[in-house]
Parts: C-alpha cells; structure tokens; sequence
C-alpha cells in the first residue's frame, strides 16, 4: 500500500474536473491511499462528483476542508453557516467511504487535522502599503460562524475552535501508537494533513509575494501545537498552492497542489499532467525520496532573510 498527496484540486474548474475524471482510467491506485489536503469546492454537488471518482481511483481517501470547502453561498447563508458547512461535507464524506478522522491503513496512521488561519501567526515584518488581507480573500465574506457565539476572524478564537475538534482523533492516535510501540518496540507511521500551515518557513517571504499580507490568512499555530504533540513522519498541507518538500525540525513537509488553471499553464505542466505525489511506499516501509520543488530548494539554499523589504524584481514589476 502506498500513500499519495494532493492538495487544492478546485474541481470547480472543468479542466480540474476532467482531471480527477482521468485518475480513474488507472488501475495502478487501487489499493493505494490519497490524501486530498483540502479546497475540493464549495458546491456540494461538485464536492460530491469529485470524492466519488477519487474512492475509484484509490482504496482510502483521506479529506480534510479548505477555506473554500466551507464557503456559504448566499442561498445556503439563512440554514448553515461555514461549521454547518463543516458538518454537511462531513456527512457526505461518511455516505462516500471518504476519511475524515484518523485511521490506520496498511500498517500507517493518516491523521487529518482541522484547522484555520490567524493574523497574529505572521511574525515576520510587513511590506508597507500592502493591500489588507480582508479585501483579496473571499474568505472574510464568504465564511461565516454564528452558530459559536465568540468566533471571530479578527482573533485566533476560529483557530483555537478548529483545532479542539482534533482532540478526540489526536488522543486515540496517541494511546493507540504507544500502544503498538509496547508490544513491538517500533513505533507505527505517521502521517498528519491540514489545510494550513503551522510553520512560516513554509511559506516565501512577503517580499516574494505579490500579496504580501497573504502570510496573515495562512498559518495556525495551534495546528503547530498539535504536530509538535504527534510527532509524525510527514505532515502534508495546501492552501498556498506552492509546491514545497522540505524537513523542518525532523518532520517531512509537503505541498502538492493541482491548483488553477492558470497556474498550471505557468508551470508548464496541464492538470492532464499532474498526479498526486508519492509520500509513502509500503514496499519499502519508508517515505519517498523528496522531491525537487522550486521554492524549497531556494530556501534550501538561500537564508530567509524576512528583514528586507524589498520588492522581489517580478513583484516589483
């Protein structure tokens, strides 16, 4: 058994679709696990569309919502708001087969992780004159949370609530690989997923951002927390939509989104072209080699130095 990533497949788009429709063609999965890392649709027709290809195409998929997973749609605002919206793709994730909780697969535990983005986790310093993160996410209009009195985008509290949920997953994983580390001495693989990131390092410094205060709606450090707490081998994460594989503090980090269209003409490489990455081959009970991504192999390289202000040539431009 082999375990895949993917992260910000957006099957909103046809082209997306079409992709996901393609991975079924393939027998070569069928007994392997995907994680999906996040940001399906926000249409729940669509969302369901593509869940149900992709447990074609693998033996255990694995979600885990994005930011616009749980948008609400202004005909759905009056019945649910973005943790109704949680609950209802959750529901639709348990008809389909689809993980949403913690699981053990082919001798390896995948751990999805709920989480959410706060302002206070960017700590390095701003650009100045960078246009607020409030008016280029959709996020602050389209996610709502009234059915929690107290959550609010303007503090960690959505955070903070987001990653509580974790709390009966994270306690059952742990007693079950302390468990198997008693009686066997080894302790079983692990491998975590979110949405967003726990750690600033991965992602480029504001200078190299054509939306600076991007690093304001990305990261969590409750989600940090719980990574630290866990302890896994690999932890898999989207939402920047820059393909990353790099180690920090001994756990493996990777992104690997289909993303936009657009994207994908940028990089030269059509969704037709694009498959899930390999983490994990059960043949060989390790991880995969990394692979070469562009703005972790400059990091690997180069000392962040988020002191600069000054605008990367293609930013300035």
């Amino acid at each position: 058994m082999r375990v895949w990533a993917v992260s910000d497949v957006h099957t909103d788009y046809k082209d997306n679709m079409a992709w996901a429709e393609q991975l079924c063609s393939s027998r070569e999965t069928r007994e392997d696990t995907l994680i999906v890392a996040g940001d399906v649709s926000d249409d729940l027709p669509t969302f369901r569309r593509t869940m149900e290809l992709l447990t074609r195409a693998y033996a255990h998929v694995f979600f885990v919502p994005g930011n616009h997973d749980l948008w609400c749609r202004k005909a759905e605002r009056d019945i649910r708001d973005s943790l109704g919206k949680l609950a209802l793709l959750e529901g639709a994730c348990a008809e389909l087969g689809v993980y949403t909780q913690p699981a053990c697969v082919g001798g390896v535990w995948v751990v999805p992780l709920l989480s959410w983005y706060h302002a206070s986790w960017d700590r390095e310093p701003d650009l100045p004159g960078a246009t607020p993160i409030e008016k280029i996410m959709m996020d602050f209009h389209a996610c709502t949370w009234s059915s929690v009195p107290g959550l609010t985008p303007a503090d960690d509290s959505i955070a903070w609530h987001m990653d509580s949920l974790n709390d009966p997953g994270t306690a059952r994983v742990l007693a079950a690989l302390d468990a198997a580390e008693a009686v066997s001495g080894v302790r079983p693989p692990l491998i975590t997923f979110s949405h967003f990131l726990p750690d600033q390092r991965l992602l480029p410094e504001k200078r190299m951002l054509h939306h600076p205060n991007l690093a304001k709606a990305v990261g969590s450090d409750p989600l940090a927390a719980r990574i630290a707490r866990l302890r896994p081998a690999a932890h898999v994460f989207g939402h920047t939509h820059f393909s990353w594989d790099a180690e920090l503090d001994g756990v493996r980090y990777v992104q690997w989104p289909l993303g936009y269209p657009a994207e994908q003409r940028r990089r030269g490489r059509p969704a037709a072209d694009w498959r899930p990455m390999l983490v994990y081959d059960g043949a060989r009970g390790e991880l995969t080699s990394p692979r070469a991504c562009y703005w972790s192999s400059h990091y690997a390289a180069v000392r962040r130095t988020p002191w600069d202000l000054t605008p990367a040539p293609w930013v300035a431009a």
